[in-house]
């Protein structure tokens, strides 16, 4: 796991939207994210690749009328879906191996039009020989929030529908870790939780939300992963409590260091804790939500702001060394607000910041 060490990736969405837009995007990434290639959403090539609707693929209950998608839970339908995910859900995590349970995952697959790239990713991944290999699923918590019932009530608050989401996210990353391995063998899956939504805990509207139900949604899905040989990730990329994120089992926390690096800092017993035991932490140094300090940003910009954000950390008591040893580098969120210029700005911003952090490592500095 030591190539891991200050090594960088990206979280997923990217803008290209033209007809090559998935060709175009796979050429970047397999060009400049050779250690840990992502396979990559495209939200502005067609409307199904919404990060919510991307993953709702076989998903219980789903009516999808024109514009508009939610959740029906009375038909005869749903519960002849529900016992087969339930079933399908149990004998994938009671086996030993996941190509044991191929075609049970393979009904899982993420797939055109909802992802226009991962085929096309997986093809090309078997030319190459990267030391790890990303994927992502929306979290637990967002998508469950983010889809609702008929009368508009979100899914999470059914305790029915909140199972049914969190079985088949799972799911649907384990497929990925088994497509992952059957293109390239020695390849590490790292799958990450998008999960925007759990910033809003607490507020007005999620003041019902349990911490604990919460936790366990994403413990169910990182201990799978990790159970069939992945690295499981939580990515929020506002502020939130991080006590939540720490507590769910996870093996990386991914957060904006950009903005929220004292956010998370404060919670550095847990940190210390978390790294100590071999957690990583993805420092999201790259702005992406602000384009106009993106546009100003520079390599030397992006060196201040990754050491000032590790200054947060060691202020509180925390060895610097095992923070640049446990950590590794990201942009702070998607890319898929940008321009396609703006974006490769940021990707490649990511990757030099690294090479950098990592040859310093190298001659001891």
């Amino acid at each position: 796991m030591s190539e891991l060490s200050l090594n960088y990736t990206a979280i997923g969405s990217v803008p290209y939207f033209e007809k090559n837009a998935a060709d175009e995007a796979l050429s970047f990434i397999f060009s400049e994210f050779k250690d840990i290639p992502f396979w990559p959403q495209l939200p502005h090539f067609t409307r199904e690749e919404d990060m919510v609707f991307q993953y709702t693929q076989n998903l219980c209950g789903l009516v999808v009328e024109e514009n508009k998608f939610y959740l029906e839970q009375e038909s005869e339908e749903f519960f002849t879906k529900l016992e087969e995910l339930f079933f399908d859900y149990e004998t994938v995590l009671s086996s030993e191996n996941l190509f044991e349970c191929e075609e049970i995952l393979d009904k899982y697959s993420i797939s055109a039009p909802n992802s226009n790239a991962i085929e096309p990713f997986l093809t090309q991944l078997k030319n190459h020989k990267p030391k790890f290999v990303k994927g992502s699923i929306t979290g637990p918590f967002t998508f469950s929030t983010s889809i609702c019932e008929k009368d508009g009530k979100c899914a999470y608050y059914s305790e029915i529908l909140r199972d049914v989401c969190t079985k088949t996210l799972c799911l649907k990353a384990l497929w990925q870790v088994k497509e992952f391995k059957k293109a390239q063998e020695n390849a590490t899956p790292i799958i990450f939780m998008d999960e925007p939504s759990i910033s809003q805990i607490g507020s007005c509207a999620f003041l019902s939300v349990e911490n604990n139900d919460v936790i366990e949604m994403l413990k169910t899905i990182s201990d799978a992963l990790k159970k069939f040989g992945a690295i499981s990730g939580v990515h929020c990329c506002g502020k939130t409590d991080w006590a939540l994120v720490f507590s769910s089992g996870i093996n990386v926390v991914n957060f904006d260091a950009f903005s929220f690096s004292k956010s998370v800092a404060n919670y550095s017993k847990m940190v210390e804790e978390f790294l100590a035991c071999g957690g990583w932490l993805a420092f999201g140094i790259i702005p992406t939500l602000d384009e106009t300090t993106l546009s100003e940003l520079n390599l030397e910009g992006a060196i201040e702001a990754f050491e000032q954000s590790v200054k947060c950390f060691v202020d509180k008591g925390i060895s610097k060394d095992l923070i640049l040893k446990q950590s590794f580098i990201t942009p702070s969120c998607g890319c898929g607000s940008l321009s396609i210029k703006e974006a490769k700005h940021a990707l490649t911003l990511t990757k030099e910041l690294s090479q950098h952090l990592m040859t310093q490592m190298k001659a001891g500095v």
